[in-house]
């Protein structure tokens, strides 16, 4: 199976809340490294759907462009959205872009991990500025961490 095929199952499973189906795309030691939820071992991916996608949000659109892989490392551009359950955001749809950034191992991902521009569309959830500026703050955080970060900040 392709990248392209690979990546696409994945985020369709995870619209249509089949998070076996999405787990199934990983290895055994795969990791989904989601931008607000954190990391989830291929174990919990189906948790990760139900319980926090699907409980959070409804009516997912998850577009994919541009795949491309070496066989080893797969990227993807991508354009989602969704509308909000959460209280204050309810039927509000979001819109949020980025790129895929996957690891791959015998036609399987080991990791995924996604950059994405998250702001506008917490803004059209209706989010207050200081908890968008709270989430914002948080991915700061991480890529500041990083190792491949520490030579870009002061010591």
């Amino acid at each position: 199976m392709s990248f392209a095929e690979l990546i696409t199952r994945m985020t369709q499973a995870i619209v249509r809340n089949d998070g076996a189906a999405a787990a199934d795309c990983f290895t055994d030691d795969g990791v989904y490294h989601d931008v607000f939820y954190g990391a989830f071992p291929k174990a919990r991916i189906p948790l990760m759907v139900s319980e926090h996608f699907h409980r959070d949000a409804s009516d997912f659109i998850w577009d994919l462009h541009e795949p491309v892989s070496d066989g080893r490392v797969g990227y993807a551009r991508y354009v989602f959205s969704y509308a909000g359950r959460m209280p204050g955001s309810e039927g509000r749809r979001a819109l949020f872009e980025g790129v895929s950034i996957c690891t791959l191992r015998d036609g399987r991902l080991v990791t995924y991990h996604e950059v994405a521009n998250a702001a506008p569309g917490l803004v059209m959830l209706g989010f207050a500025p200081a908890r968008v500026a709270k989430i914002i703050e948080r991915q700061g955080e991480a890529l500041a961490a990083r190792g491949e970060s520490a030579h870009h900040l002061p010591r």
